[in-house]
């Protein structure tokens, strides 16, 4: 049967472009459904030449859909090969397409989530702002502008394409190759990159309060720990981020008084 697949190479590339766009039409009623089947649209054409089951097609991708962004990938990849293998041996039991993609949401959301919105985001914004405040040059600064869409980009455009490859290969049991130890090596990576730029930072920006006014060192350095507190032990994102900004106002207006 590997010889007589209908999906080829072009079709992968179209399908990768197109997943780019996912996100255009996002609502609160179908979430991705909408970006979805477009991106699956290369895949109806070339599965089905007759225009009802065409439409039948898109009619059953219109369905709720939510994932990743770029991890829906995996999923564009998964239906891709869970369609054309009904096609090939003539059945129509579509129901297997609505349950995979709904087991798909969980699995595809939880590890976007942990490895490009935690880790590959605020790593190589990280990595640019330090250089941003370290170097002095202005035309150097535009260039780690460049640096931040290429560290961001690589692995993102990495994930868009493996996952349609992988995904299509492991067709209905693109489930077992959903881990996020899959991809240990990048969340280590740009989760070192991270935390050492971010260590640079607040070593720095202690070290510059601290020739101003020690007050100011002081200051940062209380609001640091309190936001620390706030997310890491309580797991509140926005005490972690207003009770520092509260705290630093308080000080700030009874330094400045005294």
């Amino acid at each position: 049967m590997k010889q007589n697949r209908k999906i080829k190479f072009p079709v992968f590339i179209s399908v990768f472009f197109r997943s780019f766009l996912i996100q255009a039409v996002w609502n609160y009623q179908s979430m991705l459904s909408i970006g979805f089947c477009f991106a699956l649209a290369p895949v109806a054409k070339k599965l089905f030449k007759d225009r009802k089951k065409r439409i039948e097609f898109y009619n059953r991708h219109l369905n709720f859909f939510n994932a990743h962004p770029y991890f829906s990938s995996f999923a564009l990849g998964a239906i891709s090969r869970v369609e054309e293998d009904m096609v090939l041996e003539g059945k129509d039991d579509y129901f297997k397409v609505d349950r995979l993609k709904n087991a798909l949401i969980g699995p595809l959301g939880a590890i976007g989530d942990q490895l490009v919105w935690a880790t590959l985001k605020p790593a190589s914004i990280l990595v640019c702002l330090l250089a941003v405040i370290l170097i002095d040059n202005y035309k150097t600064k535009i260039i780690f502008l460049f640096v931040l869409l290429v560290l961001y980009n690589i692995p993102h455009l990495y994930i868009r394409m493996f996952g349609i490859i992988k995904g299509y290969h492991a067709g209905y049991d693109v489930y077992k190759i959903l881990n996020i130890e899959r991809f240990k090596t990048i969340k280590n990576v740009y989760g070192g990159l991270g935390g050492l730029a971010l260590g640079i930072i607040i070593a720095y920006s202690i070290l510059q309060s601290g020739e101003s006014n020690g007050a100011y060192a002081i200051v940062f350095a209380l609001s640091f720990l309190t936001a620390y507190f706030y997310k890491k032990l309580c797991q509140s994102v926005y005490r972690s981020l207003a009770f520092p900004i509260i705290l630093a106002v308080i000080i700030g207006v009874i330094v400045e008084n005294l």
